[in-house]
């Protein structure tokens, strides 16, 4: 990090950025701040490469920053006011008395800003004899905050952001036509390029200066304990309430950053240890997948199952890593302690894990404890079972969304649930099994109930499946219905606290009993297998949502049942022929089978059923990206008033970057990437000649994307048959995108891409061909010659023939005028095209094609 950094002052906040910000870094800096002070949703639109995560980081960090340093110069005023000598009148302005030289010098020792009318003050001072009475009365807090709060009301006069005052034009901008009509909708719209023309015009002071260490410093806070009002009483009630569940202490908001995958918090980390923020105390959350260290356990293919087994203890094992949590985090608290923390990644945590035999999945949870910023995949916040099991109390918290394009995906994603008529059967058995045994029976037998009514319906339901495809059928109820469906089996909104009750007592791993010599003991008792209370936790987090607020949201799901068919394998025994004269040994053979599937999915619909959970517990929900427009789809899909806005040009010059489209290829045969036309060998081979014309003229990293990987599968076999993709193997390393596969495979296929563009070894660097949608085309930056050059083939819109996609289609259209949501149409249009733009912002400079 350069020694040079710059200050600025926004909001009232003081913020160190490492650089010189650009006119979207402020602005975003600026939208951030106005956010969390009064306590507002922000939707806030960036392009990549503009340096948005930087600008997210140190905005949110420097103003918890001030929020500790508020809290402890307030708990200094405290202690100096339970002295009985030192108290005054309130010198606050709705009494209209005079502060004195001495006052003013007494409150501004720490304050950062300094009152406007000093000078008058003490000109009043000399010319009123009365005052040398309440000069030698004593300084009471309520007149200290007071005066503070006076201060920081004229202290904007030293904000180094400050909005423009009105000016007088004859004609409006496009721009003041849109921030006009968001003002109408109760939104401030945000224009970084009124930040750039502040700067031009010398209204943003900005300063330089070299900075070793970050030392903060204390800054006022706001007068909420003044006597004189009902309002400032209001809020010392408030204030007080928070600090008793918090222990005494005043609530400082954890901020909850989540961003779509691993390797983006990765990038999050890198970006948090380039700024003066970085020895901030952190946790990163994620699966036991990415953090697994115990040597057995972390080479299974179910880790969550083993590791389970461990801690129960099962056949007698134990996890000695688990044990040995303790050994991380008081390493962490230790360096926090000598100031030697630094900003650290996932890897970073399982390599010391290993070092010290300690379990880094649940050291990064018992982190999560003192933390002050928390990383993760934002499913994590978003989904409930997530929620739960991870200990996540979002309440009065900030949370961060990066990425946030996929947001409504995903938050659809959360509220749904699938589950096969098998896992549904296995289930039952089990619970079954407990039943018989008379194992906690008035508990497991309401539920088993439940699956036994399930497993009928579904046998009953198969019958009525229509076919809608090749070997495919369904049915489809509404949320309605569905709710109608299980009146029937006796699961009300009467019944179904019961059953909630009954489900969390079968979790239960121990159980008190009474003894008549010893008194009450708690015994272990059997508990279902986590596949048994994954399926429960599943249908009871879409009942919840179903029977919610008198069944607000029952309208927003669907119910479908689905019919499709499996090859399985089963091994069979060879009947040995009777009359055959030697016995012939008995083997086993495989035979392929052809099964039919039941699958049961309660589909939402609607994202904001997930985000309602959010949106009313959180202080401050700020989502970012660098693809959201249209702003009001996210606000009318997620359900939240998104009061503050910002669309940020590039940092860049279009001089730097070309975009087109091409229509034809090198042999002059148009490019129609539609369905039809891409079956066609015509179409394949030509997208081929122009992909290696490209790969020939542009050198260094050049990324190819594809709308799916059936298309990448067929155009990968058409170019082998051809012979052409020996000719662009020639010519650049190529890679393809794996579907699926495991993290460390698709990190070993990047570091090929990037070694063969550092190193060449005889190629002109390497041709990437990805899918959109993909672990490529999200998040992951291709800076400089990682990417000379960006093509996409086709537009990525999604199965048109997909069952859910043609369900939320017809939902948006339904409600599309009572609920301001895009028609169907609309939607499936803007998918495509958000899809597009994110694959197309992976380059930063230059060629983009």
């Amino acid at each position: 990090m350069s020694s040079v950094v710059s200050e600025y002052t926004i909001g009232g906040v003081k913020i160190i950025f490492p650089c010189k910000a650009y006119p979207s870094q402020l602005a975003m800096m600026n939208a951030i701040v106005k956010g969390l002070n009064s306590r507002q949703h922000c939707l806030l639109e960036s392009p990549t490469g503009s340096g948005k995560s930087l600008a997210l980081l140190c905005s949110v960090l420097s103003w918890q920053q001030s929020l500790h340093e508020k809290s402890l110069d307030e708990f200094s005023c405290e202690k100096e006011c339970k002295k009985p000598e030192t108290s005054l009148p309130c010198h606050c302005r709705c009494h209209s008395q005079a502060v004195t030289n001495d006052t003013t010098a007494e409150v501004n020792q720490g304050a950062s800003c300094s009152f406007t009318n000093c000078k008058a003050a003490t000109s009043i001072k000399s010319e009123t004899p009365s005052t040398d009475k309440e000069h030698n009365a004593k300084v009471t807090l309520s007149s200290k905050l007071s005066a503070k709060k006076w201060a920081s009301l004229h202290g904007d006069e030293n904000d180094d952001f400050q909005v423009d005052r009105k000016r007088i034009r004859l004609l409006e901008t496009e721009q003041q036509v849109r921030k006009r009509h968001c003002f109408a909708k109760g939104v401030q719209f945000v224009d970084a390029l009124e930040v750039y023309q502040q700067r031009r015009n010398g209204e943003l002071t900005i300063h330089s200066e070299k900075i070793a260490a970050f030392s903060p410093k204390t800054s006022p806070g706001p007068c909420t304990q003044c006597s004189c009002s009902s309002a400032k009483e209001n809020g010392k009630n408030v204030s007080n309430a928070k600090r008793k569940e918090n222990g005494g202490k005043p609530h400082i908001p954890k901020i909850f950053f989540g961003t779509r995958t691993h390797k983006q918090i990765a990038q999050i980390t890198r970006e948090l240890q380039r700024t003066v923020y970085s020895s901030i105390r952190m946790t990163i959350l994620s699966s036991r997948d990415h953090t697994c260290v115990h040597p057995v356990v972390s080479r299974s293919s179910n880790r969550n199952e083993k590791c389970a087994d461990l801690l129960e203890g099962k056949n007698g094992g134990s996890c000695v890593y688990y044990h040995g949590v303790h050994k991380l985090s008081e390493h962490h608290a230790l360096q926090f302690a000598r100031k030697k923390c630094q900003a650290w990644d996932i890897e970073d945590l399982v390599s010391l894990g290993k070092k010290l035999r300690a379990c880094a999945y649940f050291a990064a949870r018992e982190l999560m404890v003192g933390a002050d910023i928390v990383f993760c995949p934002y499913n994590y916040l978003l989904d409930p079972q997530i929620r739960e099991s991870m200990e996540i109390n979002l309440k009065d918290q900030v949370v961060i969304l990066d990425e946030a394009h996929n947001i409504e995906d995903c938050a659809r994603e959360s509220a749904s649930y699938s589950v096969t008529e098998t896992q549904l059967r296995f289930a039952r058995e089990e619970l079954d099994n407990m039943v018989v045994n008379n194992i906690r029976r008035k508990d497991h037998d309401p539920l088993r109930a439940v699956c036994y009514s399930l497993t009928n319906w579904l046998q009953e339901s198969s019958g009525q499946l229509k076919e809608r495809g090749y070997e495919t059928s369904c049915k489809v109820w509404s949320g309605k219905e569905m709710l109608t469906i299980l009146h029937n089996m006796g699961i009300t909104n009467a019944t179904f606290p019961i059953l909630q009750k009954h489900f969390a007592a079968v979790l239960e791993k121990e159980e008190k009993v009474s003894n008549l010599h010893e008194g009450d003991e708690l015994i272990e008792v059997p508990i279902v297998s986590p596949a048994t209370q994954i399926v429960l936790k599943g249908l009871f987090m879409v009942l919840l949502y179903l029977f919610k607020d008198n069944n607000r949201f029952a309208d927003d799901y669907r119910v479908a049942l689905q019919q499709t068919y499996v090859w399985t394998n089963e091994k069979q025994l060879d009947i040995p022929d009777k009359n055959a004269f030697f016995v012939q040994p008995k083997h086993q053979r495989s035979s392929r089978q052809k099964t039919a599937v039941h699958t049961l999915n309660f589909w939402c619909l609607n994202p904001a059923v997930a985000f309602s959970d959010l949106s009313g517990n959180v202080r401050t929900i700020v989502l970012t990206s660098g693809t959201l427009s249209p702003m009001d789809s996210f606000s009318s899909e997620l359900g939240v008033k998104f009061t503050i806005q910002l669309e940020a040009n590039h940092v860049i010059h279009n001089s730097q970057v070309w975009v087109g489209t091409i229509g034809a290829g090198p042999k002059g045969r148009k490019l129609h990437a539609t369905f039809q036309h891409t079956e066609t060998f015509e179409f394949q081979d030509e997208v081929g000649a122009l992909l290696l014309s490209v790969c020939q003229t542009v050198g260094q990293g050049v990324l190819c994307f594809l709308p799916s990987y059936k298309l990448l599968d067929k155009l990968k076999d058409r170019w082998m048959h051809t012979g052409l993709w020996r000719n662009l193997e020639l010519v650049k390393t190529v890679i393809t995108e794996p579907k699926g596969g495991d993290k460390a495979d698709f990190d070993a296929l990047l570091q090929i891409y990037y070694d063969a563009i550092k190193y060449k070894g005889g190629k002109d660097g390497a041709l990437l061909i990805a899918v959109c949608r993909g672990k490529v085309s999200e998040g992951l930056d291709f800076s400089d010659d990682n990417a000379r050059a960006v093509i996409t083939i086709g537009i990525p819109f999604p199965n048109v023939k997909d069952l859910q996609v043609e369900l939320k289609r017809k939902y948006n259209d339904q409600h599309s005028k009572t609920r301001g949501l895009l028609p169907g149409s609309q939607w499936y249009e803007i998918q495509a095209y958000r899809a597009l733009n994110q694959a197309l912002g992976r380059s930063e400079e230059l060629n983009i094609i």
